[in-house]
């Protein structure tokens, strides 16, 4: 009995070594898995920095068109409606990109006068005018908002790693009146 148990414990010690087989699986799967999720997170950053940096583009190339109206309602306001109109050549990548634009008065310390998509200026683009804008100057603001939708849902929304509304606001002087 005992010849037979220490000839199986040998055998089985040998073969353990030899047999290599399984093991080139399990190793690709261990591996693997993480290079996956790090691909996934990579292609996740990617998207979030060229999505960032399309709004900011937006954001500015639209702010600099309406300033050129100088604070005119009658200029602004069917530049407003062309741009809007025309929101799917402007960031084709964004499909469901949200824009909203507006002119107003800096005066007192204050906005006044707004006009156009927006009753009031949210407080991160209000901050922004006082601190841009003297009093009596006209400036216009535009608002770019996107909500976007990873490639890899399920990786991402399992482990909450899901970045998925991005924001960008721009602020422009449009007319200074001359000093007295």
């Amino acid at each position: 009995m005992k010849l037979f148990s220490s000839m199986f414990r040998r055998a089985k010690r040998r073969n353990l070594v030899s047999d290599q087989s399984g093991v080139a699986a399990v190793e690709f799967a261990l591996i693997g898995m993480g290079m996956f999720t790090m691909l996934s997170g990579a292609v996740d950053v990617t998207q979030a920095i060229t999505i960032r940096r399309d709004l900011n583009r937006v954001t500015a190339e639209v702010a600099q068109v309406l300033a050129a109206c100088k604070g005119a309602p009658g200029c602004a306001i069917p530049v407003m409606d062309s741009i809007l109109a025309r929101r799917a050549n402007i960031a084709p990548k964004l499909g469901t990109v949200q824009i909203v634009m507006a002119y107003f008065t800096k005066d007192n310390n204050r906005v006044e006068e707004i006009g156009g998509y927006m009753t009031y200026l949210p407080t991160d683009v209000n901050a922004d005018a006082m601190g841009r804008l003297e009093n009596k100057d006209k400036g216009v603001a535009v608002v770019a908002t996107y909500t976007h939708q990873p490639i890899i849902l399920g990786l991402a929304n399992d482990w909450g790693f899901t970045t998925k509304d991005f924001r960008s606001f721009k602020v422009v002087l449009s007319y200074r009146p001359p000093a007295p």
